[in-house]
């Protein structure tokens, strides 16, 4: 059985704060870990965090059947399955978390990408699920969700004439939904000026029509500490109705951390891992 020594725990350790599964799986590589709970948790995290939630789920059925009991990890898989599914809670969820990873990684611009995406995201759950005559399960993938679609529904059943999908759906929500303080509160913290002026920064960036860098002192000029936008996201998400899970990859590290300390201390755990 493989060890892991103490400098290369030290080493995961950071890489778990980061969030970085691919370089936690390198040092495992490197150790002769190449399969076991560890090394197969720690696959599907990478893959899960790249949205590729197909493989992650596939990766899972290589757990133990005393770490598939587990309920954390029982929960980890009704997640991934909700993902494969277009579940709004969870593909909301995963994109915040996604967001966490960028901040804590301080990868801006690709901070105001994903910031983009959720917020076009929420607009559309906002549509799909009050549409009037809405006799369906909302799903965040496939054809009702798509731009095209909305902005086709939006001109022929609402009489909204507008290429842009944000700006549509608000028209959408003023003219056709009952005003509501929530719902005000919503569009209060997804149109704010602060908000519209991150998107435009994104807009000038590489993920957006530009080459223009993005550092957090740009972010915090416009909008505050760049977690403060998430928990504005948050805030608006909750308003919905919609439960946000913002631990997951926490509750997973803890579960890789004790895994991790088989190894450390003993060089693996027959009762925690599989044999190599």
């Amino acid at each position: 059985m493989s060890y892991i020594n103490k400098s290369q725990e030290l080493v995961i350790s950071k890489f778990l704060q980061r969030y970085d599964y691919d370089g936690v799986l390198d040092i495992l590589i490197e150790c002769g870990i190449e399969s076991g709970d560890l090394y197969y948790l720690l696959k599907s995290c990478k893959y899960a965090t790249n949205f590729d939630f197909k493989t992650a789920l596939k990766l899972t059925n290589n757990l133990s059947e005393q770490m598939l009991e587990r309920k954390e990890i029982k929960n980890l898989i009704t997640n991934l399955e909700n993902l494969n599914k277009g579940e709004p809670e969870d593909i909301l969820s995963e994109l915040i978390e996604n967001i966490k990873i960028q901040i804590v990684n301080e990868e801006y611009i690709d901070f105001l990408g994903r910031l983009y995406r959720l917020k076009e995201a929420l607009f559309k759950y906002i549509f799909v699920n009050t549409k009037e005559g809405k006799r369906y399960t909302v799903s965040m993938h496939g054809n009702m969700v798509s731009k095209k679609n909305i902005l086709y529904t939006l001109k022929k059943k609402y009489n909204i004439y507008n290429g842009n999908l944000i700006h549509g759906v608000t028209q959408y929500i003023k003219r056709y939904l009952k005003q509501t303080k929530r719902m005000d509160r919503v569009l209060e913290i997804l149109n704010s000026e602060k908000l519209e002026n991150l998107i435009r920064l994104r807009n000038e960036s590489p993920v957006g029509h530009g080459f223009r860098g993005v550092s957090k002192e740009d972010i915090e000029k416009i909008y505050g500490s760049p977690m403060e936008v998430v928990y504005d996201l948050i805030k608006a998400c909750e308003l919905l109705d919609l439960g946000i899970n913002t631990k997951k990859y926490e509750h997973i590290n803890d579960i890789v951390i004790e895994l991790l300390s088989k190894y450390v201390e003993h060089g693996g755990d027959g009762e925690f891992e599989r044999k190599c």
